[in-house]
């Protein structure tokens, strides 16, 4: 009895590491993207603890960035949630392959939703994640909401020491999801995902140029999920038919 508990708190101490180490390259996104967060909030005259704490409850990227922004012009509301609909509208996707059903219970799923973000779920779904448990990956979201909490934290209390020209802080989550999709390619063999992709970019590119400002990423993605469910589609009666086939024989 005694050794099975020893095996089981051995791996767990093993997942935890895991999930640790896939985390690194995300902290390398979060933590001096956090820090200018945390720069940019305070010197918009909004007061330090706030850094922190909307990187714990909103966890968004982007969106806090923005919501900062929205502060300071006093935007309403309905444009509010507009706006964050179409900047977040891609995680509507994600729930289609994201493996919710490794979550064992109501509140990993609960936070596994809440704390579902482009970098979490590119390992976990396209990375080297793609084997782990529902533990493993509670514990990478986790691990990961924690580097973007202190990095927002950091910059807050320290980030008005740095020089006010001082740049590049912008440019690392960009980075991290070329290095992200530079991983999946070389994990992947199907190429009709590369080129589905790049037809989804050409089509919401042309879009966001000629038809609506600020499209790209909705159409983008719509696009590249058509792509998917049509092949899946032909996929399956393909077999569908080759399976009558052979039942006729």
């Amino acid at each position: 009895m005694v050794e099975l508990d020893s095996n089981a708190e051995t791996e767990d101490s093993q997942w935890l590491k895991r999930a640790f180490i896939l985390s690194i390259p995300v902290a390398m996104a979060y933590v001096p993207l956090g820090i200018a967060f945390g720069v940019y909030l305070v010197d918009g005259g909004i007061s330090w603890y706030w850094a922190p704490l909307s990187a714990m409850l909103i966890f968004a990227g982007s969106i806090e960035f923005l919501a900062v922004s929205f502060i300071l012009s006093g935007l309403s509301v309905g444009a509010i949630a507009w706006i964050t609909l179409i900047v977040n509208f891609r995680h509507i996707f994600y729930g289609l392959t994201f493996p919710i059903s490794r979550l064992r219970n109501i509140v990993q799923r609960a936070y596994g939703v809440a704390a579902l973000t482009d970098e979490t779920y590119g390992i976990v779904c396209a990375g080297a994640g793609r084997n782990l448990s529902g533990k493993g990956i509670t514990a990478l979201q986790i691990i990961s909401h924690l580097w973007w909490i202190g990095g927002a934290f950091l910059g807050a209390i320290v980030g008005n020491l740095l020089p006010p020209d001082l740049t590049g802080f912008e440019f690392a989550l960009t980075g991290m999801f070329m290095l992200l999709a530079i991983d999946a390619l070389k994990r992947t063999t199907e190429v009709r995902l590369i080129v589905f992709a790049l037809v989804s970019i050409l089509i919401g590119y042309g879009f966001e140029t000629w038809v609506a400002k600020n499209s790209f990423l909705i159409i983008g993605t719509i696009v590249y999920v058509l792509l998917l469910s049509l092949s899946f589609y032909l996929e399956r009666s393909g077999l569908a038919v080759q399976n009558g086939e052979k039942k006729h024989d």
